[in-house]
């Protein structure tokens, strides 16, 4: 295991890492990778400060545990069709655990109505599957989806740190120059990576089911410029229906980051409520990806 020292102001740094981890009966914003990034970034912490840190991140993740490989898809997601029912987990779909200390959502596939579709259970619970792709935006910018969810609750909201919980979210991670990116952009990765052993995309775009912002409303996620929302559908008027989106994902990146994108890495998809303490069922259709708008 490596081991770091620590002198100066960095070290304060890296004990407030430490004194964050070891409060396992705080609450769950602060237990988040999403608060420590946010906790060190106080006026004690330095740019150079910032610079030794990562490093340190980089060498903790080192001990914890290994990327792991797993096959790209270039045509996009696996349907979950794949699977037979009773499966939770639909061949190339893994699970995405953005917190260790939270509940999992349940997911498996089932048949509804008249196909085989993924269902989601989570009862204040925060995870979702992700599945690795290889898709060129500019060769096939158009992202078709399904979902059907039960309930959805008034009071969640994207716009708001401690309600951010959403029935539906569909997530899409780009490639992209990861050197561009501020310091502690840069260390805010590398932390997520040396708690969770998942190596955040250069940017997401994450579309999701809004309990009260306007469709189209764009949220940035409070720790991390990285992780963008875009609403695009808005309170209980859609529920327990199957409802059918077509969006153009360059569009889309354009408006919410404003630039191009660069290659889609991975495709994900959640249901989440855990920070209004609720239950959340939702079941999707296939996503795919098209070069022309599908009609």
């Amino acid at each position: 295991m490596h081991q770091f020292r620590s002198p100066g102001s960095h070290g304060r740094c890296l004990r407030k890492l430490r004194a964050t981890n070891s409060k396992t009966k705080s609450p769950r914003s602060m237990r988040s990778p999403a608060f420590i990034g946010s906790s060190l970034a106080g006026p004690a912490c330095t740019r150079r400060d910032w610079c030794l840190l990562s490093g340190a991140l980089v060498a903790l993740a080192g001990c914890a545990r290994l990327p792991v490989a797993h096959e790209e898809h270039p045509a996009g997601a696996v349907p979950f069709a794949a699977a037979g029912p009773g499966v939770r987990l639909a061949g190339a779909w893994r699970p995405q655990v953005p917190r260790p200390d939270l509940g999992r959502t349940l997911y498996d596939v089932v048949e509804r109505d008249g196909r085989k579709v993924l269902h989601a259970v989570s009862d204040e619970a925060a995870s979702g599957l992700r599945c690795d792709v290889a898709v060129d935006p500019r060769a096939t910018p158009w992202l078709q989806w399904e979902w059907r969810t039960r309930v959805v609750d008034a009071r969640a909201t994207v716009a708001d740190f401690d309600a951010d919980d959403s029935p539906a979210r569909i997530a899409l991670g780009f490639k992209g120059d990861l050197s561009t990116l501020p310091v502690r952009e840069q260390v805010f990765g590398d932390l997520v990576y040396a708690i969770t052993g998942y190596v955040m995309p250069f940017a997401t775009l994450m579309y999701v089911w809004d309990g009260q912002a306007p469709v189209e409303s764009v949220f940035r996620y409070a720790r991390t410029s990285r992780i963008r929302y875009l609403v695009v559908e808005s309170g209980p008027a859609g529920v327990d229906r199957w409802l059918p989106y077509r969006r153009n994902v360059i569009e889309d990146y354009r408006r919410v980051f404003g630039a191009d994108p660069g290659q889609i890495s991975d495709l994900g998809v959640m249901t989440d409520s855990d920070d209004l303490d609720t239950v959340s069922e939702t079941w999707y259709g296939d996503l795919s990806f098209h070069a022309a708008s599908p009609s």
